[in-house]
């Protein structure tokens, strides 16, 4: 592995955990800005299609309503930077394991869900410019206060926002 395609792997690394950080938190712009303007995004096995991060708001909106405070962990990655090219393309497989607080009743829900990204090097870094995810399993469990010994339980909350 040369260090070009080390240093991309590592900058591939960042824009997926940054994707994680922001569904965790959020925050919309952080979200858009892992993708391409024109996208290709299939979401949820094929079932919700649209194009380009700024559309991707509405989406991610609606798919966690149902959802209190969430964790996103990226796992089984393997980025493959195109070499017979420019080195401007790339392949990611992973997955996500969501953990996600039901918003009306004390319940956990885990997915896992597989992740295949097209990326292309653009002028501000790599993007994704093709995905698809798909959703493998899920579970759910009961949810407790959180409980610190010695120091008690504490409710549920969201993590406050960065400041701009």
């Amino acid at each position: 592995m040369t260090s070009h395609t080390a240093a991309d792997e590592a900058a591939i690394r960042r824009l997926l955990d940054q994707y994680c950080h922001g569904l965790d938190r959020r925050d919309f712009e952080l979200l858009r800005d892992v993708f391409t303007p024109d996208a290709d995004l299939s979401y949820c096995g094929g079932l919700r299609r649209f194009v380009g991060g700024e559309s991707m708001r509405d989406v991610i909106v609606d798919l966690n309503a149902a959802f209190g405070p969430v964790d996103h962990a990226l796992s089984s990655l393997l980025i493959t930077v195109d070499k017979d090219g420019h080195g401007d393309t790339a392949r990611a497989e992973y997955h996500i394991k969501a953990t996600m607080l039901k918003a009306d009743e004390p319940t956990i829900v885990i997915r896992v869900v597989d992740f295949r990204d097209e990326l292309r090097r653009t002028p501000a870094g790599w993007r994704v410019s093709k995905r698809q995810h798909t959703p493998m399993f899920q579970y759910e469990l009961p949810s407790t206060k959180i409980d610190f010994p010695g120091v008690g339980g504490v409710e549920y909350r969201m993590p406050e926002a960065r400041p701009n």
